[in-house]
């Protein structure tokens, strides 16, 4: 039997890895013969959702991680898939909170039916540093077991200032094997990526090689791998702390009452005060006054939409120390 090809969209809470596919998706010729597996750290699947509206059929594993208390539900649906359907591809996208060396040791399970293909990282260039010094060895995770590295939020990061530069240096002192695509991700088809027709360019590998080795560093001296250099001028040296998948809570709430977009502004500037917890994403949909409203919270970024015809609504919250009463009363 021909193997079916795996490839796997991974990338932290929020990070941007629906909106990932979604451009993989429109940019392919034939997705009929490639089958989505969605898995939520909750108990109610949004993503799925969204992708659903897309005229996708999605086969989703909520209520835990692929890597953890849904493992089994995982490998049994790969192979329930591979013997129904028979696919040339599986599209996975893990849970933000999914260890992408777990999720690519079940696939490797099965040497006889699949085969990796393409295992990518979507990074929020705006909150790298922030993300690692946080989450450490379990942020980086998802890094070092990549063969490639997307960056979401690129302009709107150069824009504020932050080096990129820097950020993919850090990036391949972590896994220097990867390939990092060093772009905004409209300036390129994802399904090229997939299809490997976008290479490094020389002069990219040599300026990586040229920084690995200390040539033309401004500071004269080099970085332990665990220390972030943030302002360019002195060394921000943090010691790395290390978290599990453990350390994260997620909370599922059923809305009932209405609110307006100022209502949903404050509660989620809010989240950015932590009132509620440490509060790494958060999504739902809610009813509005004049029509349905969803929206998608990462720190410091806020988007509310109208949203046409939701059938219920639900609101899914992921964090560490969630104030779970707090949370209920306030939606």
């Amino acid at each position: 039997m021909k193997k079916t090809k795996i490839n796997i969209v991974s990338g932290f809470l929020g990070s941007g890895k629906t909106s990932f596919i979604k451009k993989l998706i429109k940019e392919s010729d034939d997705f009929s013969k490639t089958v989505i597996i969605e898995n939520e750290f909750g108990e109610v699947s949004i993503d799925g959702t969204i992708l659903e509206r897309e005229g996708l059929s999605v086969r989703e594993i909520n209520a835990g991680c692929i890597c953890c208390s849904v493992a089994d539900d995982f490998a049994s649906s790969i192979n329930d898939i591979k013997k129904v359907f028979n696919p040339d591809k599986i599209l996975i996208e893990p849970s933000g909170v999914g260890k992408l060396s777990d999720i690519k040791a079940i696939c490797l399970k099965y040497p006889d039916l699949f085969e990796i293909n393409r295992s990518i990282t979507i990074v929020d260039a705006s909150k790298y540093f922030m993300y690692k010094v946080n989450f450490g060895d379990f942020y980086l995770d998802q890094i070092k077991n990549s063969d490639t590295i997307v960056f979401s939020r690129y302009s709107q990061a150069k824009e504020a200032g932050i080096d990129i530069g820097e950020i993919i240096r850090d990036i391949k002192k972590e896994n220097d094997q990867a390939q990092v695509i060093d772009s905004e991700w409209d300036a390129f088809r994802a399904i090229d990526l997939l299809e490997s027709k976008i290479q490094e360019s020389k002069a990219s590998k040599l300026k990586i090689a040229q920084d690995r080795l200390g040539l033309f560093n401004s500071h004269g001296h080099h970085h332990p791998t665990n220390s972030i250099d943030k302002d360019g001028d002195q060394c921000s040296c943090h010691d790395n702390h290390k978290h599990s998948g453990d350390d994260f809570s997620s909370l599922t709430l059923g809305i009932e009452k209405t609110f307006s977009r100022e209502d949903i502004q404050s509660i989620l500037e809010d989240f950015d005060r932590g009132l509620y917890g440490n509060i790494v994403r958060a999504k739902g949909s809610l009813p509005g006054h004049e029509s349905d409203l969803e929206f998608d919270y990462v720190p410091l970024e806020i988007t509310i939409r109208d949203l046409d015809g939701a059938n219920d609504h639900h609101v899914v919250i992921i964090g560490k120390d969630l104030n779970s009463e707090a949370l209920s009363k306030v939606f």
